[in-house]
């Protein structure tokens, strides 16, 4: 079994939580860490960490396909996708994970998150009536040409927060990567930015895979 950790790098103060990443990395020849930084890490990040910079563009979406551009994990690799501003609260998540994967779910969650009816060719105005930047604008319009075709109809779809997922690689392949916005993120509009990429890849898991395919760490 093959275990890699990719961690965005932004905040870099979760001193506990990146402690017991190293211990974790160096003892078990099994487990892999790498920081994927959209800006520069201090040094104990370097010292510690196999790590590299990428631009900041996509927010998390953006570091997790930047990631696995980077490393081209094998197949079976399962993949702990994850925020550098977590806090670690047990452990026990990885074995918790590795089972509910091994069992044949296709992706685990940490809480649950919002499910929602999406409609690929409407107005984004339906789901952000406030959001004036998007109206005018379609899901369909941030989907990668090599998917258009997967957004078909509309769906009920599951979505998982993007602070935290466990995946294996081949099913991440499976739905042809992330959807990203290759934009540096405004911070003014990091909400509605993250979310459509975020929802954008639940549609691609659920249609594939099915709402039976996931599982949450947590139901809240």
């Amino acid at each position: 079994m093959k275990i890699q950790f990719i961690i965005v790098g932004w905040h870099y103060h979760q001193k506990e939580y990146y402690g017991g990443l190293s211990e974790l990395e160096q003892g078990n020849d099994f487990v892999d860490v790498l920081w994927v930084c959209h800006k520069d890490p201090p040094q104990d990040i370097k010292d510690s960490f196999q790590y590299k910079v990428f631009p900041n563009e996509g927010l998390e979406w953006g570091g997790y396909q930047q990631g696995v551009d980077y490393l081209k994990p094998d197949d079976e690799t399962i993949l702990f996708l994850m925020h550098d501003d977590l806090i670690i609260k047990n452990w026990e998540f990885i074995n918790r994970s590795i089972s509910h994967i091994q069992s044949g779910k296709v992706v685990v969650g940490n809480g649950i998150n919002y499910p929602l009816h999406l409609l690929p060719k409407e107005d984004l105005s339906y789901l952000y009536p406030n959001d004036k930047d998007y109206h005018g604008k379609q899901f369909i319009d941030y989907v990668k040409d090599e998917c258009k075709d997967m957004f078909d109809a509309p769906q009920f779809t599951l979505t998982l927060r993007g602070s935290f997922l466990c995946i294996k690689m081949k099913d991440i392949k499976a739905v042809n990567g992330f959807e990203v916005i290759w934009e540096e993120p405004n911070p003014d509009d990091i909400g509605t930015f993250g979310n459509i990429q975020q929802q954008l890849f639940g549609y691609k898991l659920t249609k594939i895979f099915g709402k039976d395919s996931f599982m949450y760490l947590s139901n809240k």
